[in-house]
């Protein structure tokens, strides 16, 4: 009987290892490398660890640099911003955690066979396309989308390129958010106090040639009022501290900002409440605009461009169309519609900035509706018709799963929530791992992809770093994929 017992237990203690086996080494792949894969990689360890289970993340970028919109996207003087570079570097190099820097899904690896080699896929691009403004003289030269315009002065490789037009005494950006404040304030900020940030240098001596050419006023419209605008009061209040750049409201733009229903809402936001004695201190300069010696950003509230208008040779853009706006509807439903005084202006510009939102991209393999958006339940994809022998395992984070809104750290609980998804799936499917990426790298082998991993993504910072030191800059980031690859040792 004693020796029954000691095989029955032998028996339960394989079954037990045969579980632990059966649990380990779940493999996760993760496309693209910025807050909402890092996040969702992160809470992927965490969960996994949490629950016994062994968890490996192979993460799929196709630049050589990780990081996404915090490299390319936040703003070059605000490096506090891009501080959580560090927690996610602390994530890559986990013993678990594989960066292919270099590979494009679709192109080099199809997203089938991800599917087929990993136990879920995540897909964390972002949102590589722009919302446009739908008007006649949108595609004259000088016109730019806000996406490339950062880009380019944020030396993303698709972008280095985009040598953007002088704007002579006056740029336009459309649109009120941060992004757009951002842009006026690197458009008038000058080169002295720029040249100590990660700015593209080409860009920042491009803009400093148009400063020295007589770049004068930067316009940040938008077509509702400044309770409804989307900007932080922390953009809005830098906007008034620096020596050589003027922030100017219009008083009367104040005073119609103020209808009924905007009051309603003014009184349930403590932020915009913030806001107003701001925005009161840059209607007082607003008597100085035209005599200050200081770059003017102006603020512009309640106007919507209706055409964009050649210059005298129709060699780029000259104006701006602008009509009064007015506010309807109840508080927190208002709608900007043309205003009964039918007044109109003409803004003469340049350079014309359209900062109206990002959107998502079609992506092989990725199912977007009508909206351009993902159907998911908290991060796993919804698919109407799954292709015959694919699991049910694909998942979004990031703006690829609740479109472009929100700031870093909304990446963090959405990163929580897809994580939270893959592995109570793992869990309920309570199957032994399936993964198999030595398929994968196989097929990236044949293809000679220049695959750069993480320790090799550290080489291309620390040369960026060198050639920052040489500069008084943190960094000066590479822009050409050869250089970077060059840098990397692959």
């Amino acid at each position: 009987s004693s020796s029954s017992s000691s095989s029955t237990l032998c028996r339960a203690s394989l079954a037990g290892l045969q579980q632990r086996f059966q649990a380990r080494d779940y493999h996760v792949a993760v496309i693209g490398s910025g807050p909402g894969a890092f996040y969702t990689t992160k809470y992927l360890f965490k969960g996994a660890s949490a629950a016994g289970q062994e968890m490996k993340v192979d993460m799929f970028e196709r630049l050589p640099c990780p990081f996404g919109l915090v490299r390319f996207g936040v703003a070059p003087d605000h490096p506090e911003v891009k501080n959580v570079i560090k927690d996610f570097t602390e994530v890559a190099e986990t013993s678990d955690f594989r960066f292919f820097g270099n590979v494009q899904i679709g192109a080099d690896v199809p997203m089938r066979l991800l599917r087929e080699k990993y136990d879920a896929v995540v897909v964390a691009t972002g949102a590589q396309g722009e919302k446009k403004l739908g008007l006649a003289g949108e595609d004259l030269p000088g016109v730019y989308g806000a996406p490339e315009f950062v880009k380019w002065y944020n030396s993303h490789p698709d972008h280095a390129g985009l040598n953007p037009i002088n704007p002579g005494d006056s740029a336009v950006v459309i649109g009120q958010g941060n992004v757009a404040l951002d842009i006026a304030r690197i458009l008038g900020r000058p080169e002295s106090e720029m040249k100590t940030t990660d700015i593209s240098p080409a860009a920042l001596s491009r803009i400093d040639e148009w400063q020295a050419k007589g770049l004068k006023t930067v316009h940040v419209v938008g077509r509702r009022g400044f309770v409804q605008a989307a900007f932080t009061n922390k953009e809005l209040r830098e906007l008034d501290t620096y020596p050589d750049v003027l922030a100017v409201v219009d008083p009367k733009e104040l005073e119609l900002s103020l209808n009924e229903a905007s009051k309603e809402e003014l009184s349930k936001s403590r932020m915009k409440k913030r806001a107003v004695g701001i925005l009161e201190k840059m209607a007082k300069n607003f008597a100085e605009k035209d005599t200050t010696s200081k770059r003017v950003v102006w603020l512009r509230f309640l106007q919507s461009p209706t055409a964009i208008l050649p210059n005298a040779d129709g060699s780029q853009v000259g104006a701006v169309r602008l009509e009064r706006t007015e506010l309807s509807g109840a508080a927190g439903k208002q709608r900007a519609g043309k205003a009964a005084s039918g007044e109109e202006e003409e803004v003469k510009c340049g350079l014309l900035v359209r900062s109206v939102g990002f959107d998502l991209m079609p992506m092989e393999g990725l199912p977007l509706d009508e909206y351009k958006r993902v159907a998911h339940s908290h991060g796993k994809v919804k698919e109407e018709s799954r292709e015959p022998g694919v699991l049910g395992n694909l998942y979004v984070s990031g703006w690829a799963k609740r479109g472009p809104t929100g700031i870093i750290a909304t990446n963090l609980t959405d990163g929580q929530e897809t994580a939270a998804s893959i592995l109570s799936d793992i869990k309920a499917a309570g199957k032994p791992t399936a993964a198999d990426p030595a398929a994968v790298e196989a097929a990236l082998k044949e293809k000679k992809i220049r695959v750069v991993n993480f320790p090799a993504w550290r080489k291309i910072e620390a040369e960026e770093q060198k050639m920052g030191e040489a500069r008084g800059s943190p960094a000066v980031k590479m822009t050409d994929i050869e250089q970077m690859l060059k840098a990397a040792g692959v």
